[in-house]
């Protein structure tokens, strides 16, 4: 892949990221956390697996991290481990319906909530937000994902 396409794919990760900085501030009144930037990282990991490997992943989360000052490595082992459970899976997925992928990816960003609160802040450790996020997530999956798949047919 170009490096003008792995820039656009690392713009719209953190623009998602940007997004869920924005919206979460007002949806944890709500016990809510939303997950656009990893949800749109794991639709281009599923959408063209042969272009992002475990290398471009890990480079994607390093970038992530910094770009955001978190703790460096978490997005990094995280946007890895994605990559490589997806790329295990990819030709499964593909005979998936929209619910069962939903499920899926929503479990997954739920699993990188989980880990956010459980290393980074354990004060804050609520399975009300787990429940809540697993279930919007998993709706915010199917506009991602159909966002996303107009975005790349015509961009790429």
């Amino acid at each position: 892949m170009k490096f003008k396409n792995h820039l656009i794919v690392l713009s719209t990760i953190i623009f998602g990221f940007l997004l869920d900085n924005y919206l979460n501030q007002f949806t944890i009144k709500f016990f809510l956390e939303l997950n656009f930037g990893f949800l749109i990282f794991s639709y281009w990991v599923f959408a063209i697996p042969e272009k992002i490997q475990s290398l471009a992943a890990m480079l994607y989360g390093l970038a992530v991290d910094l770009f955001f000052s978190n703790a460096i490595g978490f997005n990094m082992l995280f946007f890895v481990a994605t990559s490589y459970i997806i790329h295990l899976y990819v030709f499964r997925f593909r005979i998936f319906s929209y619910f069962q992928l939903s499920v899926f990816f929503s479990g997954s960003s739920t699993f990188y909530i989980a880990c956010k609160y459980l290393l980074l802040s354990p004060n804050n450790y609520s399975y009300l937000v787990l429940i809540l996020s697993f279930v919007v997530n998993a709706i915010l999956w199917v506009g991602v994902y159909l966002m996303m798949r107009a975005f790349r047919r015509r961009i790429f």
